[in-house]
């Protein structure tokens, strides 16, 4: 007998300027050259990702790959990341779930009273 229990996932927080980061099984320069999408919140439709750098680990069979974090509304989100190569894209990552937090706004000017 097989008993599934759900776990709840702890969803981690980004703000502007927060990175996505991950690691993919393949050398640096084979990361560097895919094209990745990301899918958010279970869309269909993945986004391409610009700017994605990946770095060799050690070993060098793996590499740990970055992206600064797209423009998200306030409030959970979940993604699944995928990459692409000639072949045609790989299956996607297991689900992140974050927080996106916005910043607080630019005070006014202070003055003196």
């Amino acid at each position: 007998m097989l008993v599934l229990l759900a776990a709840a996932a702890q969803a981690q927080t980004a703000t502007p300027g927060s990175k996505f980061i991950w690691t993919q099984g393949t050398d640096a320069a084979t990361a560097q050259a895919y094209t990745w999408k990301v899918y958010t919140d279970g869309a269909a439709i993945g986004v391409t990702l610009t700017a994605v750098t990946c770095v060799a680990n050690s070993p060098a069979t793996t590499a740990t790959c970055s992206v600064a974090i797209p423009a998200y509304t306030p409030g959970p989100h979940s993604i699944t990341v995928s990459a692409t190569n000639a072949a045609g894209e790989g299956p996607p990552s297991n689900a992140l779930a974050f927080t996106m937090v916005a910043l607080p706004a630019k005070p006014g000017t202070p003055s003196i009273q």
